[in-house]
């Protein structure tokens, strides 16, 4: 892998934005309100016992795993990263719509982490515009002094 130099397009600007922009505003929400974090870890690991403290440690590796793409795709231009984050917001997308919605009174955290969702998806779909294609096969190009 080599370091991708010049300006991004737009599409790939805003996915970064928007992705890093989810993935802070649902670690603050899961910080101030871990309610929502604990249903989704009871989706996935149901039986086990959760607290608060567990809670926070997981919103904090989810936000510190959010950040791993967005350096591969701005840095990198690692095709694979588009593929690891759709099924980042697709496994989210699934696990929103198992969950409970009739929450005790909705709640404001339940509806940030509905918009952080939102943001994840446009995110992700933005790198499978023909602008991201682009960039991102030209980031794959190999470099001729390489060889020889």
């Amino acid at each position: 892998m080599r370091q991708v130099r010049g300006p991004r397009p737009w599409p790939v600007c805003l996915f970064a934005a928007l992705f890093l922009l989810a993935a802070l505003l649902r670690l603050v929400v899961s910080l101030m309100d871990p309610f929502v974090m604990l249903m989704e870890v009871d989706q996935v690991w149901p039986g086990l016992s959760f607290t608060r403290d567990s809670a926070m440690v997981l919103a904090n590796a989810q936000f510190t795993i959010a950040c791993i793409p967005v350096a591969l795709v701005w840095f990198r231009a690692v095709r694979i990263a588009r593929w690891l984050v759709a099924t980042m917001a697709a496994v989210r997308l699934a696990l929103a719509a198992t969950m409970v919605r009739e929450v005790v009174g909705g709640g404001w955290s339940l509806a940030l982490h509905d918009l952080a969702l939102l943001m994840s998806v446009i995110a992700a779909a933005l790198l499978f515009t023909p602008a991201a294609h682009r960039w991102f096969a030209k980031g794959e190009e190999r470099d001729a002094k390489t060889f020889e």
